[in-house]
C-alpha cells in the first residue's frame, strides 16, 4: 500500500445552522442531502459558469468539512464569506486538520465509463479516528488530524499524482482557478455536477453547456521532454492558443485542449508535447 501526507490539500469547515443549505446554494452538487457516510465532488464557480476551485464536501457531525487545493483556501474562505450575509455560518481554516491517500500498488489507472458516476461515494471512519473516503477512481483519502495521518513521502506523492493524472482526475489550483468551465473537467461525468438541484452560482452557464452542447475543449493527457507549470498556455503549429496546462507531475501532464487540437503537433515555447490519451467522450 503506497500512503503520504498531501500537503498540497487544505480543509475548510463550515459550521452553523446554515451552513449546509448556504453551501448547497453555492457549489455544484447536492449537499443538501449528502449522509454522514458520503462525500461528493464539487465545483465553486464564477457566475460566468468558470470553475474557481474543485473540492470534496464531507460531513462532519453538525459541520462540513471542504478539502480543496491549499493554495485557494483563503481566496476561498474570503469569497464565500461575502454571501453569507445573515445566514448561521461561520467558515474557518481548519489548520489542524490534513489530508493523505492510500492507494493499493496493484491498482491500475481509471476507465471513466460512460453513464456519468453517481454524485456521492462512501466514507468510512478509521480506528485513529481519521476518515476515509473511497474515491470512485480506487484511490482512497484520509483526513483527520495531522498527528494521526502518514507521513510526508515525496516519491508517494509523484506516485498518486501521476495516477489522478491518468485517470483524469483534475483538482484546480490557483494557478488555474477561473479558467475552465466544470464540463472542460469531466466533472459532470465524475458525479460533480447534480443537474436536478435547482440554482447555484454558475448554473445557468453550466447547465446551458450541458444541453445544448457547447463545451469544445476537453481533458487530454500529453507528456513532454522538459517540466511544465499548470496553467500553461499550449500553442498549435500556427502559435494559436488551443488549451492550458491543469495538473503536472514530472513530465506527465493534464491538460485542457480544444477537441479539434486533441492530436495535433502542440508546442509550450520550444517544448513539444507528445500525445498520450484523451478523456473526451
Amino acid at each position: 500500500m503506497i500512503e503520504s501526507l498531501l500537503p498540497t490539500l487544505g480543509v475548510l469547515r463550515f459550521s452553523g445552522k446554515d451552513a449546509r443549505q448556504f453551501l448547497h446554494n453555492q457549489l455544484s452538487n447536492d449537499i443538501q442531502n449528502l449522509q454522514q457516510n458520503q462525500a461528493c465532488y464539487a465545483s465553486y464557480n464564477t457566475p460566468q459558469g468558470r470553475v474557481t476551485a474543485t473540492m470534496i464536501v464531507v460531513p462532519q457531525n453538525d459541520d462540513l468539512l471542504m478539502i480543496v487545493a491549499g493554495d485557494l483556501l483563503e481566496t476561498l474562505q474570503k469569497r464565500l464569506t461575502m454571501f453569507v450575509l445573515r445566514s448561521q455560518v461561520k467558515i474557518e481554516m481548519a489548520d489542524h486538520l490534513g489530508v493523505a491517500f492510500r492507494l493499493p500498488e496493484t491498482v491500475s489507472p481509471f476507465v471513466l465509463p460512460d453513464t456519468p458516476l453517481i454524485t456521492h461515494f462512501a466514507v468510512e471512519t478509521e480506528g485513529s479516528g481519521c476518515l476515509k473516503l473511497l474515491l470512485p477512481h480506487g484511490g482512497a483519502l484520509l483526513l483527520g488530524e495531522k498527528s494521526a495521518l502518514p507521513p510526508f513521502d515525496e516519491n508517494a506523492v509523484q506516485q498518486w499524482q501521476t495516477f489522478e493524472i491518468q485517470s483524469g482526475f483534475a483538482w484546480i489550483t490557483a494557478a488555474t482557478s477561473n479558467l475552465f468551465v466544470a464540463q472542460m473537467l469531466n466533472l459532470h461525468r465524475l458525479g460533480g455536477i447534480h443537474f436536478k438541484k435547482g440554482c447555484y452560482v454558475g448554473q445557468e452557464v453550466i447547465a446551458r453547456s450541458q444541453y445544448i452542447g457547447q463545451v469544445k475543449r476537453g481533458l487530454a493527457v500529453y507528456q513532454s521532454p522538459n517540466p511544465l507549470s499548470a496553467g500553461d498556455e499550449i500553442l498549435n503549429n500556427e502559435n494559436n492558443v488551443v488549451g492550458n496546462m491543469v495538473s503536472v507531475v514530472g513530465n506527465l501532464n493534464l491538460c485542457v485542449i480544444k477537441h479539434a487540437a486533441i492530436e495535433q503537433i502542440l508546442h509550450i515555447g520550444d517544448t513539444k508535447l507528445s500525445f498520450v490519451k484523451s478523456f473526451i467522450s
